[in-house]
């Protein structure tokens, strides 16, 4: 019986998720004629062929895809046994890479990660900015230990496999608008449809912008997009000069010297779900498993902090029904208008970093 080489598992599962041969070998530090190399000999060894060298992109076959999920679950288990065993004499040593997401990130993480620098002095904890989209694979193929994730209901996305994945807290998303619009001083939730000839800004490659564009859709219009920068704060300073209009989540802050108005939407419900992800095998290990309830303390500590309004209800968290995000809502209870206490600024956000 031929017994699998996991190296050469791994840069099966590599190739599978980068795309291409060249990029796993950048991402491993290999030459690309080293993995090559190593996934031909992984074929002879299967009897199966396992990529799809006639496209232009490497891509698993079926035989590969196979393989793969039980990489993923073998992977898992490692990584499980050597937590566990680094668990057994209660000491929470070692490194603990974290993925920040921009903006809305540090303040869920920063009061949580301060905490256990605090309570676990041997433990190296280091930051890193993550794009939001992008943050699920960084983990997954051991990058960074754990980072916080952006979902949104009516945008299903498929599960990515060997990741654990918590939803810490949910927070509306609203329109933003500039002061001098001549709807910024309403206190009424305003149809979407409203703004059907508004510039608009939007990244629609993001999640938030494939959102955006199915409410928009719903609403009977296809948005004018002005701008399709996805930086949260630079479409805040835009917003503010009256350059368009944009949805955004509640709890990313406003940008200091540029002042918004945020209102509500009419009979829709868009909400984000922000979740910690980290891998299934890393569970036990000691700097996750105090990662995870100083998260959620923290995330408790946000809630208060950013008022009742700031949450969505029960109704609104519910999933959708299938096709609901293209029927739309007619009526319904929309949120309540905006508040400032869903608009934290960027020092309630970004806390201290002691």
């Amino acid at each position: 019986m031929t017994v699998l080489d996991v190296r050469k598992l791994v840069l099966l599962r590599e190739v599978g998720a980068r795309g291409s041969i060249a990029a796993a070998a950048q991402a491993l530090n290999y030459t690309r004629s080293a993995v090559s190399q190593q996934l031909s000999a992984l074929e002879s060894e299967t009897g199966a062929a396992l990529l799809d060298r006639g496209s232009k992109r490497a891509e698993l076959t079926a035989a590969g895809r196979l393989l793969v999920a039980h990489t993923e679950r073998v992977l898992a288990q490692l990584e499980a046994a050597e937590a566990q065993l680094l668990a057994r004499d209660g000491k929470v040593t070692g490194e603990l890479r974290v993925g920040v997401p921009l903006h809305e990130g540090p303040a869920l993480l920063v009061p949580a990660l301060s905490r256990l620098r605090a309570r676990h002095p041997e433990l190296r904890i280091t930051l890193h900015g993550v794009d939001p989209d992008e943050g699920r694979q960084t983990v997954r193929l051991g990058k960074l230990d754990a980072v916080l994730a952006s979902g949104y209901p009516q945008v299903p996305e498929p599960r990515v496999p060997g990741l654990y994945e918590e939803e810490v807290i949910s927070d509306r998303i609203r329109l933003a608008i500039a002061p001098g619009h001549p709807l910024a001083r309403s206190e009424e939730p305003r149809a979407l449809a409203e703004f059907a000839e508004q510039p608009w800004l939007l990244d629609r490659t993001s999640k938030l912008g494939q959102l955006v564009l199915h409410l928009c859709a719903d609403a009977g219009f296809v948005p004018d997009i002005v701008s399709d920068i996805g930086d949260m704060q630079a479409v805040f300073g835009l917003v503010s000069l009256d350059w368009g209009v944009a949805l955004v989540p509640d709890l990313v802050p406003d940008r200091p010297g540029h002042p918004v108005a945020r209102i509500a939407l009419k009979g829709i419900r868009p909400i984000r779900r922000i979740t910690l992800v980290v891998r299934e095998g890393a569970l036990d290990s000691p700097p996750v498993a105090t990662l995870l309830p100083a998260v959620r303390e923290a995330a408790d500590e946000l809630r208060r902090s950013a008022g009742q309004i700031c949450q969505p209800t029960t109704d609104e968290l519910r999933p959708p029904e299938v096709g609901e995000l293209r029927r739309g809502e007619a009526g319904g209870t929309p949120g309540p208008a905006a508040d400032e206490r869903c608009r934290p600024t960027s020092e309630e956000t970004f806390g201290p970093m002691v």
